[in-house]
């Protein structure tokens, strides 16, 4: 159906967004950097094609159509095309801000997002539940691998790749297994706060508690404010930015008092650093410039100490390397702890996970994860090391039965580095 033009027509000078979009120089770098163009050799699904569609519609010679939406949300706002671009574009950013503003009233589709990306993720308790009664009730029954043997979900694609991209969930939550303020181990050096991801928390609350006691064991008091909620990066990235700032500035409140904040997942590192591009105000850009991810944060700090665990390898999620510029610290960190450690082809190229990208749109991040998992085994690794949930999920949902290599968040490694045993 074809939906009314918006009505841009800005000229230069006009518009930084405009401003922004006209040093394009058309010159392909961003081409072999981006995975939706590379798996569908569409310039529409390009970062130079998304560009100029933005253009058109700000100077009015294109609609608002459901098929440049379509190209729009294809963005997995990895955010590589901006780490090559010679000119300092963003088209990722572009793309995200542009699509939020070619939504096209509260369609059902749409009001169910919101319904996820609000009062779900507003309400840490209520995912918490509901992950709990997945554990309990599909998990330790049985049934999920009953499910599986059966091939009861082969009929139902969507549903049956949100089950293969589906671990084991852990009994207890991050927020009801510890305590708001856990001690430093021997000597206090400081005290740092911890923001809680939603799948860190709960997903990966193992992964999480060894964060916390590696930064306790590296002599820091570390305070977990309970009320925190999402980052607002599921928002910001399905371009809802109204629910994204609710949930920025309820979590503004909650670290008054700390002068660092670390947080174990990349991507919601990305997004807490930014905040102060969503709010313009003084406490926002206070806020953000406290934020460290973890492996930034503890890299310095490290002892010289090794782990015995065969050939590693190391991914870099895209909200990592190039959301954050953390690019050396993580594969340096690794190759001084492990004797090991290989290159990994392509390390920073995104895995295809992107959120719920790979529920959204599974053959460009098929694409994506066949091209990674080939990096992998070349590499003959044995340990896949990352630094965010979405990827951990992604790689362990990938792995194939004659893969023999395991997944591991990078404090894991540094958690056992510490303790002097591997695996731990």
């Amino acid at each position: 159906m074809q939906l009314p033009i918006i009505k841009y027509a800005y000229g230069p000078g006009e518009s930084p967004v405009y401003d922004n979009l006209l040093v394009c120089s058309k010159c392909a770098t961003c081409l072999p950097a981006c995975p939706s163009y590379s798996a569908t050799l569409d310039e529409r699904l390009s970062p130079r094609g998304r560009v100029q569609m933005i253009r058109a519609l700000m100077e009015n010679k294109l609609q608002n159509t459901e098929r440049l939406r379509t190209a729009l949300f294809a963005c997995l706002d990895c955010r590589a095309c901006e780490s090559v671009c010679p000119n300092g574009m963003h088209p990722g950013q572009l793309a995200t801000e542009a699509r939020a503003a070619l939504q096209q009233g509260m369609t059902f589709s749409r009001w169910l997002k919101r319904a996820v990306l609000g009062p779900l993720l507003a309400h840490p308790g209520w995912l918490e539940t509901s992950l709990g009664a997945t554990r309990l009730f599909y998990q330790r029954t049985g049934l999920q691998h009953l499910v599986r043997r059966a091939g009861l979900l082969k009929p139902l694609p969507s549903l049956r790749r949100m089950d293969r991209f589906l671990p084991k969930i852990p009994g207890k939550s991050v927020r009801h297994s510890l305590p708001e303020v856990v001690p430093a181990v021997g000597e206090t050096r400081g005290r740092v706060g911890f923001f809680l991801g939603c799948a860190m928390n709960t997903i990966f609350a193992d992964v999480t508690r060894k964060s916390i006691r590696a930064l306790t064991r590296l002599g820091y008091e570390v305070v977990i404010p309970k009320n925190v909620v999402c980052c607002g990066a599921p928002q910001v990235s399905l371009s809802e930015f109204d629910l994204a700032r609710q949930m920025m500035r309820h979590n503004l409140e909650c670290f008054d008092g700390l002068d660092v904040i670390i947080t174990d997942c990349a991507a919601c590192g990305a997004e807490l650093k930014h905040y102060d591009h969503w709010i313009d105000d003084e406490k926002a850009k206070a806020f953000s410039g406290r934020v460290q991810d973890f492996i930034e944060f503890v890299e310095p700090l490290m002892p010289d100490v090794t782990l015995d665990i065969g050939p590693v390898t190391y991914h870099s999620p895209c909200h990592l390397g190039h959301a954050q510029g953390i690019c050396t610290g993580p594969r340096n960190l690794l190759s001084r702890m492990c004797p090991g450690f290989r290159d990994l082809h392509e390390l920073e190229r995104c895995c295809g996970s992107a959120g719920m990208y790979w529920a959204i749109h599974p053959e460009i991040s098929d694409d994506a994860l066949t091209r990674k998992l080939q990096n992998i085994r070349e590499t003959g690794a044995e340990t896949v090391v990352t630094a965010n949930p979405g990827c951990l999920l992604q790689l362990m949902g990938g792995r194939e039965e004659q893969d023999t290599w395991d997944v591991h968040h990078i404090s894991e490694l540094v958690d056992a580095a510490l303790d002097g045993k591997a695996g731990r």
